[in-house]
């Protein structure tokens, strides 16, 4: 008899060999492909791609008389389960600033959704009414359409050509997205005359490569092209996980940096940018570098304050945290900065950020604006400086024990920059040569508990008093404020069972909250009474649920929780305790310390969690999640109070 593994086996190599035999070339669509009922390497997926091809080749264009690329996409996508609902819906984001004669475009859009109907396959065309085109910003513009008669079953598929004036970056191919993906080609057909840096970035995955060359005409050129073939195969979907951040960062993907051109008989051209020049650029901008020594117009606001050193700098950043309002919008240069931006009150984070370092200029400070990306936008480019890789600034403030940056749109004390700002490095532009400056400050996320359980006969009585310091302070009062009171009571509630929150006290003063409540449970007393001591400000469940992982964990900042609970032994009981521990992370990474002690009629338990590190790699993910799994299960267990 064959047993149920011999047969997923099976399954399995006659759906390799059945994707094997598909026609990826566009419009032939098979029979056996809108037969499929899953994805043979990942049953759960809604749609998989089924295949996607790209084919780069250069062109040149008489009428711009330039260099262009052109990339043709293909795609087709099997769609399993019509809850995925957006899988009709298809976005292509374009580069094309406004008032520019470069851009990117795209044209020969097809596509064609196939349905299996009484056993025959049908055909539904994609119509030109059925395409939008819309600018996004001063930079970008998206094309999307979609898909249309998507239903259960359905196979769509699509193809564009898209051609591009910037050469410098050539299409970022992704083996790996959203979907899992069977096939996936990229080829790239690059002439001798242009010598491209080309990485394999993201998650890891094993490509086939295949290296040849092909003689081309350009004009007359004559060029030995080198011709890369990459093909992945059975690549997974790429998944939200707990603690994940820079999701744009951890596809399997391919990107291209073009850094020199040698044309016949003239000399090497080096093309790719330094930080150095980077630098030097941005300083030159109008919107940049112009508007840093713009602060004359604060000379009375300066004067109006009474302080000095560390003190002024903080007058001067509580002010102008106040009196602008921040219209939302993410951006790193804003010609209006100075005095125009602080009239209007209102600006973009540049138009704040910017105007701050001008201020603290004219006060005599030496500041300087820092480029960063925000978490999940990715990480700038280490060695090739994009300016695209960059959508955010603050200001670095020179004081007598070291720098602090400083963000006048978060409301935040000085020196506390807003999470969304803690993404690795930032580059800080300054006329004597910009550098790069480690973003975390060492503020931590730290709470502390103090809870106080009384046993009557009518049931449990707790009182809690939490002190929150750095970011979970600013969390904690994030949440206060977004909710009613009675919402507010109600989350806490959530972390007890038939239990009622009274008394609740919430101060929020220097960067700290304070908070008090009761916790009461009416509940007849058993002779045997088994007591979770620990329901609030402790870790219970174990976020990290895979065995393994594809992307980096990233906490943001260090975090500290400390919990100690009193509890008094009725009259007539007898308590057993759980066993102290302490575990601790490689390298100093994190540590927990759990200790129950009984001194007269009094249990003492104390829980502290500290996590110093803050990234982990998937290397150290196993060891990330068993630490997890120990400190959960060691703060559920219970006290164990039996009558005698």
């Amino acid at each position: 008899m064959i047993n149920k593994l011999t047969l997923a086996s099976i399954f399995l190599m006659v759906a390799l060999n059945l994707f094997a035999q598909f026609d990826s070339k566009f419009g032939k669509v098979s029979k056996e492909e809108l037969e499929l009922k899953e994805c043979s390497f990942d049953s759960s997926a809604n749609s998989m791609i089924l295949s996607q091809t790209g084919n780069l080749w250069f062109y040149y264009n008489d009428v711009k008389e330039g260099w262009q690329f052109k990339v043709e996409i293909t795609k087709r996508i099997k769609v399993f389960n019509k809850l995925d609902k957006d899988i009709a819906n298809v976005s292509i984001n374009l580069y094309a600033p406004e008032n520019s004669e470069d851009e990117e475009t795209i044209f020969n859009l097809k596509g064609f959704t196939y349905n299996l109907v009484d056993g025959k396959i049908e055909k539904t065309k994609l119509t030109n009414s059925e395409e939008y085109t819309t600018r996004l910003s001063d930079y970008r513009v998206e094309t999307s359409f979609a898909m249309p008669d998507v239903r259960e079953g359905s196979v769509i598929e699509y193809k564009y050509t898209l051609i591009s004036d910037y050469i410098s970056n050539l299409y970022p191919w992704h083996f790996q997205t959203k979907l899992p993906v069977a096939y996936s080609e990229f080829r790239a057909m690059i002439p001798e005359f242009f010598n491209y840096h080309n990485s394999q970035l993201g998650n890891h995955a094993n490509l086939e490569i295949e290296q040849k060359t092909q003689n081309e005409t350009f004009k007359s050129l004559e060029s030995i092209s080198k011709v890369t073939t990459f093909i992945g195969r059975n690549i997974p979907a790429l998944e939200d996980e707990p603690y994940m951040n820079n999701k744009s960062d951890m596809p399997t993907r391919l990107e291209y940096q073009l850094i020199s051109i040698q044309m016949p008989h003239k000399p090497i051209k080096q093309i790719a940018s330094n930080y150095d020049e980077f630098n030097k650029t941005l300083m030159s901008w109008e919107s940049m570098g112009k508007t840093l020594n713009r602060g004359n117009f604060s000379k009375d606001l300066i004067e109006s304050f009474a302080s000095s050193g560390d003190e002024l700098a903080t007058d001067i950043y509580d002010h102008l945290n106040n009196h602008f309002t921040w219209n939302k919008v993410y951006n790193y240069s804003n010609s209006n900065a100075g005095r125009k931006a602080y009239n209007d009150a209102t600006a973009n984070v540049a138009g704040i950020n910017l105007t701050l370092v001008a201020v603290l200029r004219e006060a005599g400070f030496t500041s300087n604006p820092v480029l960063l990306s925000t978490r999940g936008n990715g990480t700038p480019h280490p060695i090739y400086p994009n300016y695209e890789g960059f959508n955010y600034v603050i200001a670095a403030v020179q004081l007598e024990n070291g720098i602090a940056f400083l963000d006048a749109t978060s409301k935040l004390p000085f020196g506390v920059l807003p999470v969304r700002c803690l993404n690795g490095k930032g580059w800080m532009v300054s006329e004597n040569g910009g550098k790069w400056l480690n973003l975390s400050q060492g503020t931590e996320h730290s709470s502390s508990v103090l809870i106080t359980i009384n046993i009557g006969e009518e049931g449990f009585e707790t009182d809690h008093q939490i002190k929150y310091t750095g970011y979970a302070a600013i969390n904690e009062n994030a949440d206060y404020e977004s909710v009613n009171e009675s919402e507010y009571i109600e989350s806490i509630a959530s972390n007890f069972t038939e239990t009622q929150i009274e008394d609740l006290t919430f101060e929020h003063q220097n960067n700290e909250v304070k908070t008090t409540f009761k916790a009461i449970k009416e509940s007849e007393i058993e002779e045997i009474i088994y007591l979770d001591a620990l329901q609030f400000g402790v870790i219970k469940s174990n976020p990290f649920k895979r065995e393994s992982r594809q992307s980096l964990v990233d906490f943001a900042y260090p975090i500290s929780k400390t919990v100690m609970a009193r509890v008094v032994v009725p009259e007539g009981y007898n308590a057993e305790l759980p066993e102290g521990a302490i575990v601790s992370l490689p390298n100093g990474g994190g540590k927990f310390t759990y200790s129950a002690n009984q001194v007269g009629n009094t249990i003492s338990i104390i829980s502290k969690f500290n996590l110093n590190q803050t990234t982990f790699t998937t290397q150290e993910y196993t060891y990330l999640r068993q630490f997890y799994d120990f400190v959960a299960k060691k703060n559920n267990e219970m006290i164990v109070l039996k009558s005698i």
